[in-house]
């Protein structure tokens, strides 16, 4: 800007006469050439320095301003409610000065779901096939019958149940509109009024001896069923709305899942096998499989029968050797003395459900890192998006640049040997009737060089499209040509598997956007801000977390 601002200064210093241009310095007077040349030294100069300014502001502009000073620990006499509300005000910073704002530049809004509003409720998410005792386990958490109970499915809808402080009221119903206008589950809005129906919420005064503390919400699920009908759709699976998705969204902000199934049906439904291999995407560490009713069944055989039914249809939908712990119980309220001849050992069964009422409890406390977590996760899908679809732009822009270089070649050049044997014969001069019958064939062929330029201008626009298509198919090779430097080695699986998971994504927006010159232009600056806040906000995070951790559950967190 400054060399623009410049240049007309410099153009009037040398068109000057040269006898009217005198430089005066310390009663010394310079000839008018040394003056130009001090004049041009000093517009130079100037304008250097007006580019390095320039330069100090644009990289002042990328530099991240955190709104806290990151340190290698944190302060010793800070309390906890200060740990909590520096990890939503660092949280929150991230996805507003750095998620959001790339995010926003992709089709669709990639990572939008993945932003949570800031400070969030400990949630713990129940599912599992209808009547594998949900409601029931639920209930006696609790202390109170809140969820209808059956072998039929009893309920249609996503509820959320929290415990409330005594007061003139012991139970608030909220039905699906006024509990979206919470910002906790806003995010729920897009999913359409179809769902709206199925969603509420109950706040409730429990008795005194309930297990559910403070500050915690369960929600309790529709049971799985298999439909009579393919679905062919995700809308169309018999409840009008799109129940993956929405199990995704819970599953992302529950810190436990708790995945239920009923030792009389311990195959998976089909609707099961979507939400394990969709929904439950790279949550393993969150969620826990339950067999329940243990109880109901009469002797040894018919528990390892059922537990090996349900590890066999585990390992067809978990790609991996191990399967991962099953925590066998019954639900709790059952008289023990009616099980004195009972062939199974039901006090371990009793033994493991206070392991699972242990582990809904520590979800108060592993509600941060698992915050971090998915903000750790997000940062690197998006970064990894950025990555790919930066390297698929270069090499489309080249591929462009080449051909449209390349026609311009091969149609200019005719063009000007035409041009240039129009103008030698005009020059040398020609008669009238000739004149008449050059300038008919100038018009025909003129027409006829346009036309053939069209037609290879279309060709081009067509190769350039199956190109882009190709890249789209192989997508694999800018991966490893990115990040070969991470499997020198040995394969990095962590980044395997990420990429499969943002593979799809990443060919829907390059879909979405139609041509190259749509899709983002994402600068290496961009990405390193992404690699910034992971090298030096994610660790910062983490001794947070760990402060509040070490300082036990306590009720004071901002969570309640």
């Amino acid at each position: 800007k400054f060399c623009f601002v410049l240049r007309p200064l410099g153009l009037a210093l040398a068109v000057m006469p040269k006898t009217e241009l005198k430089l005066s310095f310390m009663d010394l007077e310079l000839p008018a050439k040394w003056a130009q040349v001090a004049a041009a030294g000093l517009g130079v100069g100037v304008s250097y320095m007006g580019w390095k300014w320039y330069q100090h502001q644009c990289r002042a502009s990328r530099r991240l301003k955190r709104p806290y000073q990151p340190s290698e620990s944190y302060p010793s006499d800070a309390s906890l409610d200060d740990a909590c509300d520096d990890i939503a005000k660092i949280v929150t910073w991230i996805q507003d000065a750095v998620i959001q704002p790339l995010d926003a530049r992709f089709p669709g809004k990639l990572f939008s779901g993945d932003c949570i509003a800031q400070p969030s409720t400990p949630l713990v998410l129940v599912i599992g096939n209808h009547s594998a005792g949900k409601s029931t386990f639920i209930n006696s958490l609790l202390g109170l019958s809140a969820q209808e109970t059956g072998v039929a499915p009893t309920d249609d809808g996503f509820t959320v149940l929290e415990r409330k402080e005594p007061g003139a009221e012991t139970k608030i119903e909220e039905d699906g509109p006024t509990l979206l206008g919470n910002r906790s589950f806003k995010g729920l809005l897009h999913f359409g009024q179809p769902f709206w129906g199925h969603l509420r919420r109950k706040r409730m005064v429990l008795p005194a001896n309930s297990e559910m503390p403070y500050g915690i919400q369960i929600v309790d699920t529709p049971g799985m069923i298999d439909m009579p009908t393919k679905i062919q759709k995700v809308n169309e699976g018999g409840r009008g709305y799109n129940f993956l998705e929405v199990v995704r969204w819970f599953a992302k902000r529950a810190d436990l899942i708790l995945l239920l199934f009923d030792p009389d049906k311990p195959g998976t439904t089909g609707e099961t096998l979507e939400v394990l291999t969709k929904s439950l995407q790279g949550l393993d560490h969150k969620f826990l499989i339950v067999l329940n009713k243990v109880d109901q069944l009469d002797n040894s055989v018919d528990f390892a029968r059922a537990y090996g039914t349900l590890c066999w249809a585990l390992s067809k939908v978990i790609p991996r050797k191990d399967i991962p712990a099953i925590y066998t119980m019954y639900n709790a309220g059952v008289d023990a003395s009616q099980h004195k001849e009972h062939k199974l050992p039901l006090a371990n069964f009793r033994a493991k459900r206070d392991e699972v009422v242990q582990e809904v409890m520590r979800a108060k406390s592993r509600h941060w890192d698992n915050i971090i977590t998915g903000v750790e996760d997000t940062l690197r899908h998006l970064e990894m998006v950025c990555t790919i679809v930066a390297a698929t732009r270069r090499k489309l822009a080249k591929r462009k640049r080449m051909t449209r270089s390349g026609g311009g070649i091969v149609l200019g050049v005719p063009a000007l040997i035409a041009a240039w044997s129009l103008y030698g014969s005009t020059s040398q001069g020609i008669s009238a009737s000739r004149w008449a019958g050059s300038t008919a064939n100038l018009v025909i062929g003129t027409a006829t060089y346009f036309g053939f330029a069209g037609l290879a201008s279309w060709f081009l626009r067509e190769a350039n499209r199956e190109f882009e298509t190709l890249q789209i198919a192989n997508l694999d090779q800018f991966f490893a040509e990115e990040y070969e430097k991470f499997m020198v080695h040995t394969q990095d699986e962590d980044t395997m598997m990420r990429w499969g998971a943002m593979k799809p994504k990443v060919a829907n927006i390059i879909r979405a956007a139609g041509t190259v010159s749509w899709l983002p232009q994402i600068q290496k600056w961009e990405t390193e801000r992404l690699k910034e806040c992971l090298e030096v906000d994610v660790p910062y995070l983490r001794q947070l977390a760990l402060v509040i951790r070490t300082s036990g559950p306590g009720e004071s967190h901002n969570g309640r």
